[in-house]
């Protein structure tokens, strides 16, 4: 009896200590839990896609799934373990590499709403997706906003038109841009935001502390009159290791190191968090 009550009870402590010891590391990934006045945004390797993750005090914010099952290895490396909510999904638009993981996340987690332009596309993953959100869409223009807690804000820049049920030669001409600000701090989360669309947005849009490069670096994007707007200090480019695409473009890599941004990339530097107080931001890399 006595050895039984032994095996038992190291077994328990064997096993708090586990689950201790995954909290201590999950607590130092995310930079939130049981830290309530900061916020983290995550920018995941992903692969050649995208994944932003806002982890904040009101709201949980997942910007695009990357292009595969990825993103939940993401997810549970900075939620924690009990926590299978997320309040908000904004798909910027259509394609696989950004949409694919939004399906994953909604087959797993219970989501609360979710946004994108309303576009139309003809792809089976895209049309999964548009079934699984159903009864949470939300077609979104420019002025939408989310308050997110401690001040900080989430606010749609584009499109500045009704996009519900069209169908766009170019899907890119809907992407759902979206401006974050926190103290002294805002961040541009472009999608695959294209530069002629850039140059209708230029007068909304203030400095620029860290830029999410638009469609992985590629040189339809990131426009020198964006850079010469918004001068953003961090240039993060999500990008997949030796893609077919050639992203990022060596023109915008150029372009992003005259106007002096620290450049970022997810298939040389990992995951990416950016970790705020309400002051600078730290910007920090980490393999999850």
């Amino acid at each position: 009896m006595a050895q039984t009550f032994q095996k038992n009870f190291k077994a328990i402590v064997s096993l708090l200590i586990l689950i201790i010891g995954s909290l201590i590391a999950q607590s130092s990934a995310s930079g939130t839990t049981f830290n309530n006045d900061r916020i983290v945004i995550w920018v995941f390797d992903i692969g050649q896609g995208d994944a932003i993750f806002i982890d904040a005090p009101d709201k949980q914010v997942l910007i695009d799934g990357g292009p595969d099952g990825q993103i939940l290895e993401k997810l549970s490396a900075v939620m924690p373990f009990w926590d299978h909510s997320i309040d908000l999904i904004i798909n910027t638009h259509p394609h696989s590499d950004h949409v694919t993981g939004l399906v994953k996340v909604l087959e797993r987690y219970d989501v609360a709403e979710v946004w994108d332009s309303g576009q139309e596309y003809g792809s089976d993953v895209f049309e999964y997706y548009q079934a699984l959100k159903a009864g949470r869409e939300n077609g979104v223009q420019a002025g939408k906003k989310v308050d997110l807690g401690l001040g900080a804000e989430l606010e749609v820049m584009w499109p500045t038109f009704d996009l519900i049920d069209q169908r766009l030669p170019n899907v890119h001409n809907g992407n759902v841009v979206t401006l974050f600000t926190f103290g002294n701090t805002n961040m541009l989360i472009t999608g695959d935001f294209e530069d002629e669309n850039e140059l209708q947005i230029l007068e909304d849009l203030p400095h620029i502390d860290v830029l999410k490069v638009g469609h992985h670096g590629s040189l339809t994007s990131t426009s020198i009159e964006l850079l010469n707007t918004i001068t953003p200090n961090y240039a993060l480019i999500s990008v997949g290791e030796g893609n077919d695409y050639g992203h990022p473009h060596p023109i915008i890599v150029d372009r992003l190191k005259r106007i002096g941004a620290l450049i970022l990339r997810t298939d040389k530097d990992g995951d990416i968090r950016v970790l705020l107080d309400g002051g600078e931001p730290q910007v920090e890399l980490f393999d999850l």
